[in-house]
């Protein structure tokens, strides 16, 4: 019969111990970890409660009244006005940079619309000065034969009294009103389209508004506000409005991603009242530092060969890639895919409509100079610069541009 020393019946024991507490420290670890987690999301994903109770307001009035401006035969399509909203820190000087030019002269291209309207509380001199004699990119934006001025004042407090001081807050409020009022499509400067959104303005909705791309679980689920496309007086930029009156409290999002994401998710049970489309539509990068490196970097190889010629013309002296038909998509598909051309980091931009390129924290990206400018476009060593090219192309194209200045390879 074997024996076991006191020793050996300690280490036996001390052995047994910690194989268990491994398996325990492993389940403890787990649920933890899972805990957390929860925690996490529910603190920090989309609000699952109502922001603003719609019992407010009658179903008659949502219903009735509103419902009635969006409908009959005259309304059914979402109007062809482009919106930006353009507020001055110095109320003497008005000037538009080339990333605005960028995002104005693609909605010039792309949208081909009856009228750009720049909502700004710039005084009609300020603006002639600008016209006249401001910077080049400026009046190249506001020689555009679509751009109209409409004159607003900044809210400064809501109906509740709460001060609004910042002037992306300012923005927020007049982006409904201008909805609301004309109808159209309303894109922040740092966006910019890449083909035509007549589908979905003819898409029979009242609303037409896209998810956001997010890296985090914390900022996943939201709605982009920076592209929304509206009939005049819809129900959502109705009560959007009301809402943000009664919950703005002067945080960065309160009433604006947050409350609109709120809105839409339950306001989309009115039959034809709000087309959401895939974050890829409007907004396919996010605002997180690591996508705007994907974006921005000129971290691309060459070109491919058929890049680097100038863009074939149609019939109309137009970029074909500006036209956009089946057989332009498909020879620019097979372009990229079956002929190998495609770097390896370079974004496939297809499915999307507008490129929401939020450019806040490009000052932390290392390795070039941050400067987004012609020569950079033109370059074509970003995902954004070869994304914007062929608008900056037809721009050269037509004058707009001086050939010399863009030095086009």
């Amino acid at each position: 019969m074997t024996t076991t020393t006191p020793y050996q019946q300690r280490t036996a024991h001390s052995n047994f111990l910690a194989k268990r507490w491994s398996r325990y420290s492993i389940l403890i670890g787990f649920a933890v970890f899972t805990l957390l987690v929860f925690i996490y999301a529910h603190l920090s994903a989309v609000p699952t409660k109502p922001m603003f109770d719609l019992g407010q307001l009658s179903a008659e009035y949502i219903c009735s009244e509103l419902q009635s401006n969006t409908t009959g035969e005259s309304s059914d399509v979402i109007p062809n006005y482009v919106h930006y909203v353009w507020l001055l820190k110095d109320p003497s000087v008005f000037r538009l940079d080339f990333k605005v030019f960028v995002s104005v002269y693609s909605a010039h291209v792309y949208f081909q619309p009856e009228r750009i309207y720049i909502h700004t509380d710039a005084t009609p001199s300020v603006l002639e000065r600008a016209r006249a004699s401001g910077d080049v990119w400026t009046r190249r934006v506001l020689a555009l034969p679509e751009i109209a001025f409409n004159h607003v004042t900044a809210p400064t407090a809501t109906n509740r009294g709460v001060k609004i001081t910042q002037m992306e807050h300012k923005a927020d409020f007049l982006r409904i009103e201008a909805l609301r009022t004309h109808g159209g499509i309303y894109i922040d400067t740092d966006a910019v389209p890449l083909r035509n959104v007549a589908p979905l303005r003819h898409a029979g909705f009242a609303n037409v508004v896209g998810g956001a791309v997010a890296l985090t679980m914390k900022h996943a689920g939201y709605v982009n506000n920076g592209v929304l496309l509206a009939r005049p007086n819809t129900i959502l930029m109705n009560i959007w409005l009301q809402a943000s009156h009664h919950v703005f409290d002067g945080k960065w999002a309160t009433a604006s991603i947050h409350l609109l994401t709120d809105l839409v998710y339950r306001l989309g049970a009115i039959p034809s009242e709000i087309l959401i489309v895939h974050p890829r539509a409007f907004a396919p990068t996010s605002w997180e530092v690591d996508d705007q490196r994907r974006l921005f970097e000129p971290s691309l190889g060459a070109l491919p060969a058929m890049a680097q010629v100038v863009m074939e013309e149609d019939a109309t002296g137009r970029p074909r890639e500006l036209k956009a038909t089946c057989p332009d998509a498909m020879a620019y598909l097979d372009e990229r895919e079956r002929g190998g051309s495609r770097d390896r980091l370079e974004m496939d931009f297809s499915s999307t409509y507008v490129l929401h390129a939020f450019d806040d924290e490009i000052h932390h990206i290392r390795g070039w100079d941050h400067e987004v400018n012609l020569e950079y476009v033109v370059a074509r060593k970003s995902n954004y610069a070869r994304a914007v090219y062929p608008a900056i192309w037809h721009a050269v194209h037509t004058g707009i541009i001086p050939e010399k200045e863009a030095r086009l390879r």
